[in-house]
């Protein structure tokens, strides 16, 4: 095989890629395929590590340790300095996100954050957008390439020594797998195909392939290599500028990657290539790749990320900390120093995944509450408690085991049932603890994820609609003389007026067939980012937050029709005082699942008043 020379072309398609990532993340409209990049660098290296490895065996001098070594201090170096410049950061600016930026440091340092990221992106996260090492995921997925990838080649080593058309045959078959898995993936499981190994590694084989087929592509001619390489830049080009994709990967993703696998194979040596500013930004890539990313969470977190200004002031400071990176940590030589980079890598991921265990009132006071809060909701017994999941709220069960809890005789006493989607199971904890000392009183709680409770709802969530459909057919008509008041909270905001009018028409027409009494909860606050930062920003920072404000003008525009609409019958729940929350109360009032304050007791003292009196104005009939 043959071997060349610093390549340009490489470094070009590692600066495109790197930019391409950036404009996208930075919401620069014109890149809006830009995560592109990445599939171009899982090309890039799989191409790299090909190339080393094959030409290792041609030469008979392959090193399995070697090569890992290398591997390590090619990347570990950077994203260490990474994590404990951003530790420090987030320590000082934004402590209640502390302990969720170690979550994802401690998988990223020993690269198993694609995992944890696909384990953990469930519908009660709050939004991924929002992760400083989201990125991560990407180097976790090479980093397991490189360890499988050359012990499958060393099993395929004597195939390529003698027979290399049937090892390209494997070579293409393993590759083929791969791709047919991540088809198969995505057609259930989305974030599968994307975040795990197997499903990907058809991409960084391509890169392989474009090794494989390099000496035979030089021996087209010239005329006809500059055409295809034109085409392959075009077809890249045009992909990220033009291309907009719902989801990722699929069927489309070959295209860019078969592109990008053709233009390195092609090994064309345009001019444009060999700019130094091209090169260099080729040298920063990585660097540039790991630090863009959790500065822009920075101004998300602050609500600055809409103005241009702050936008184009994180770009400034990420090519500074890129540069930094590159000349300080990237370009010192660590090659006998492999067992001292693993080492701290091991110290970093002890001492973030310790204190992502301890009580952070170990290590600061006056936030204390706010970080507890933010980290544990859901690692605790909270949200299980909040919800009662999969026992009385449908979420990832199948909805004939919730229809069989609802299977017992209704008793004799005063029964309410709490109906709707999660923004109704979000209060079920709230509700049993006003009716706890009512010996009187059964509540019976009907809830499931996203969905609007009424009878053949529209959803993405088929399983939801199905219980509801239960619901309404069978179980309200079988014991509706039982029933005392139907108390129903939804998503209401998620909806246009009409699509609530049509809803709430529908809904009401049903209850009086049966002549039971509704009355609904009605919306609660709402934040884009969960309350203790929120709280946090606006304490520390006396920070104007864009986003919020906006969101409460609607919230408040839609809080007004209900309550026109519904009248006596909706309980306003809207507007509480943040001056008046105190950080010691944050461990019972704040729901990561909708970044909403519920379980105040304002809010729990409004609830029981207005059900109460419901309860005394009925009459059961």
């Amino acid at each position: 095989m043959k071997t060349n020379s610093f390549r340009y072309d490489i470094s070009f398609l590692r600066a495109f890629s790197v930019l391409a990532v950036l404009f996208y993340h930075y919401k620069f409209p014109w890149f809006r395929s830009g995560f592109i990049g990445v599939d171009i660098f899982f090309v890039i290296s799989g191409f790299l590590m090909t190339k080393i490895i094959l030409s290792s065996f041609d030469k008979e001098n392959f090193n399995i340790w070697d090569f890992y070594k290398r591997r390590i201090i090619r990347i570990i170096p950077a994203l260490l300095g990474l994590v404990m410049v951003f530790s420090l950061l987030i320590f000082l600016f934004l402590q209640p996100q502390i302990v969720n930026f170690l979550r994802s440091a401690f998988s990223s340092v020993l690269f198993f954050s694609n995992i944890y990221y696909y384990l953990n992106n469930g519908y009660f996260d709050s939004s991924s957008q929002y992760n400083f090492l989201l990125h991560s995921w990407s180097l976790s997925v090479e980093w397991q390439f490189y360890l499988i990838y050359p012990v499958i080649l060393l099993f395929l080593k004597r195939l390529y020594a003698t027979k290399r058309n049937i090892f390209i045959l494997v070579f293409l078959t393993l590759a083929f797998i791969s791709f047919c898995a991540m088809l198969i993936h995505r057609s259930y499981d989305l974030d599968f195909s994307f975040y795990i190994f197997y499903p990907r590694a058809w991409e960084m084989m391509l890169g392989g392939l474009a090794f494989l087929f390099e000496n035979k592509m030089q021996e087209i001619p010239k005329k006809l290599k500059l055409i295809l390489a034109l085409t392959s830049l075009s077809g890249i080009i045009s992909f990220i500028f033009l291309f907009h994709a719902s989801s990722w990967p699929s069927l489309y993703t070959i295209i860019p990657v078969f592109f990008t696998t053709l233009l390195i194979s092609l090994n064309y040596k345009f001019t444009a290539y060999k700019n130094k500013i091209v090169t260099y930004l080729g040298n920063i890539s990585y660097s540039l790749y790991l630090y863009h990313w959790p500065l822009y969470v920075f101004i998300l977190f602050f609500e600055v990320d809409a103005s241009l200004k702050y936008r184009v002031l994180m770009i400034f400071i990420s090519f500074i900390l890129a540069i930094l990176s590159y000349e300080g940590v990237e370009k010192r030589n660590y090659f006998n120093k492999a067992k001292l980079v693993m080492a701290m890598s091991l110290v970093i991921f002890i001492l973030s995944f310790s204190i992502t265990k301890i009580d952070a009132e170990n290590y600061t006071y006056e936030y204390k509450n706010l970080i507890n809060t933010t980290s544990n909701y859901r690692y605790s017994k909270q949200a299980e408690n909040q919800y009662k999941f999969d026992t009385k709220h449908l979420s990832h069960t199948d909805y004939k085991t919730i229809i069989q809890n609802l299977s017992a005789p209704i008793p004799d006493k005063k029964n309410i049932i709490l109906l709707g989607d999660s923004h109704a199971g979000m209060f079920s904890e709230t509700m049993n603890k006003i009716f706890a000392n009512k010996k009187d009183t059964n509540l019976i709680q009907i809830t499931a994820d996203a969905t609007y409770p009424m009878e053949n709802s529209k959803s993405n969530y088929p399983n939801p609609v199905q219980y509801f459909n239960y619901i309404f057919k069978e179980y309200i008509p079988k014991y509706h003389k039982n029933i005392d008041l139907i108390v129903i909270n939804a998503n209401y905001s998620g909806y246009t007026e009409k699509e609530m009018k049509n809803n709430l028409k529908i809904t009401e027409q049903y209850y009086s067939k049966y002549n039971l009494p509704t009355i609904y909860i009605g919306l609660t606050d709402f934040y884009f980012i969960d309350f203790p930062t929120y709280y946090y920003i606006k304490k520390k920072y006396n920070a104007s937050m864009y986003k919020e404000e906006k969101k409460i003008k609607q919230t408040e525009k839609f809080n007004t029709f209900l309550k026109n609409y519904l009248g006596n019958k909706y309980i306003d729940l809207l507007n509480v005082n943040i001056n008046k929350v105190s950080s010691e109360n944050f461990p019972y009032i704040y729901d990561t699942n909708h970044l909403t304050l519920f379980g105040t007791e304002q809010y729990k003292n409004i609830l029981s008043q207005k059900l109460n009196k419901a309860l005394i104005e009925t009459t059961r009939k």
